[in-house]
């Protein structure tokens, strides 16, 4: 017998406890206007690491697959690690320092220069002088 009142008891504040729900006081309320979210604040791009001649990467021809291009392997802390980079001849539009002798360059020499696909690499700036290539 004694279950039996257990039983009943559970069954009592089972039955209370659904009974409060059923009672509670719920009041409907319209819901509230959505509000646009505000707007990220917009970044300004960050500038791309661009070579300018102060650091000192290591640079290795490792192939010359045309006339026109080589494959070179680029590694600088500051602008970047480019495993098999194709550079193109170009005419320099600039004075420079050749990365690979350290030879100057003058505008209008001949010489290779990072191939751009898309955004420019890091190197962009960088140029091998041409009559420095032994291949």
């Amino acid at each position: 017998m004694s279950e039996r009142i257990r039983i009943q008891e559970r069954a009592d504040v089972w039955c209370q406890t659904v009974t409060a729900i059923r009672d509670f006081d719920v009041r409907r309320q319209p819901a509230p206007e959505p509000v646009a979210a505000p707007r990220p604040a917009r970044r300004r791009p960050r500038m791309a690491a661009y070579w300018d001649g102060r650091s000192q990467p290591t640079v290795r021809v490792l192939d010359k697959p045309t006339a026109q291009t080589l494959t070179v392997s680029w590694c600088d802390a500051r602008t970047g690690h480019y495993g098999y980079q194709t550079w193109r001849v170009n005419i320099a539009r600039r004075a420079g320092t050749c990365v690979l002798t350290g030879r100057t360059i003058e505008a209008g020499e001949t010489v290779y220069c990072p191939r751009a696909n898309g955004a420019p690499p890091g190197n962009a700036g960088a140029m091998i002088v041409a009559s420095g290539i032994d291949f």
